[in-house]
């Protein structure tokens, strides 16, 4: 077997160079594209996020885990089991978190939009698959300009995209999700988040957090007070903020093992690690160290409606 030094893309690391001259949806297109299939390593049904542990789930079961945090967003999207509901999925990767919603909620229509093209051609696959190619479409679009007119949607939830949009606040994200809900309908939003944007990291965190930030092609990590307030601001209200970072933990601490064997699979078959691959799991493993900063970084389940 090649050490893990060997197995790295120097064509992906001369690259890597250039990602400064990129825009940030290029940046944030080139990540997903080189690492965005890895994932299936994380979960056999693509799911691209962390999970949600209940009592008396195994906390060795991964997938069951992130398959719970699909059904929580569709329990807080609390909607009418009526025909022609229209949904959309806000970043929606592979997929994974609209084909669990739209099993809980057979009569809707569901759109997911993302920025890369691959996750639109597997997530097309998976759906059928699944036999749900007909409940879901994925686009490509970007969701702070969404191909959708105004008032069209019954629910929205985006889960650990929210980071991408722009500012503290996500504004150019919640403003959109404002304009393209139904008033009386609600969005639910699954994220990690910074608490106290005011008091600084110590050093080390902040070194720890950029690095983070940098090798997932995040710009900035919301703040939850600012998003709250952008909330309020574009017309949300009833908005309930859910500090899950404990039921998200158990899947969290899975993060280092799931590295470790990605990395012996690779090494097994002699197969090179592209650079955003090994930025992936760079920030997997960081964000296991953030996690542990609770005063300051916070997983939350956040949902309100649309006044």
């Amino acid at each position: 077997m090649d050490s893990v030094s060997t197995i790295l893309s120097p064509s992906a690391k001369s690259r890597s160079a250039d990602l400064s001259e990129l825009s940030v949806e290029e940046r944030i297109v080139h990540f997903y594209e080189e690492a965005g299939q890895d994932y299936e390593h994380w979960s056999p049904g693509l799911n691209m996020h962390l999970g949600f542990y209940r009592w008396g789930m195994n906390p060795f079961d991964r997938e069951a885990m992130l398959e719970q945090l699909n059904h929580e967003i569709a329990k807080r999207l609390q909607l009418p089991s009526v025909t022609g509901t229209f949904l959309i999925d806000l970043g929606c990767g592979m997929g994974a978190v609209s084909r669990t919603v739209a099993k809980c909620y057979p009569n809707a229509k569901i759109k997911g939009v993302t920025l890369a093209p691959s996750q639109v051609r597997i997530a097309s696959e998976r759906n059928k698959i699944s036999g749900l190619e007909k409940q879901i479409e994925i686009l490509e679009a970007d969701y702070v300009d969404l191909p959708f007119r105004s008032g069209a949607a019954d629910g929205v939830w985006a889960v650990e995209s929210a980071c991408y949009a722009s500012g503290s606040g996500k504004e150019d994200l919640v403003a959109e999700m404002s304009r393209v809900l139904k008033a009386g309908r609600r969005f639910v939003v699954a994220d990690c988040f910074v608490r106290d944007p005011e008091r600084r990291f110590n050093p080390l965190i902040g070194r720890l957090y950029n690095a983070a930030c940098r090798n997932w092609a995040v710009l900035e990590m919301a703040a939850l007070e600012d998003f709250v307030a952008a909330l309020k601001k574009n017309g949300f209200r009833d908005i309930e903020v859910e500090d899950v970072s404990w039921q998200a933990a158990p899947s969290l601490a899975h993060a280092p093992l799931a590295v470790m064997t990605f990395l012996l699979k690779k090494m097994w078959v002699g197969e090179r690690i592209k650079q955003q691959s090994l930025n992936n799991l760079k920030a997997s493993l960081l964000a296991l160290i953030l996690g542990m900063n609770r005063s300051k970084i916070s997983y939350c389940l956040i949902s309100g409606t649309r006044d």
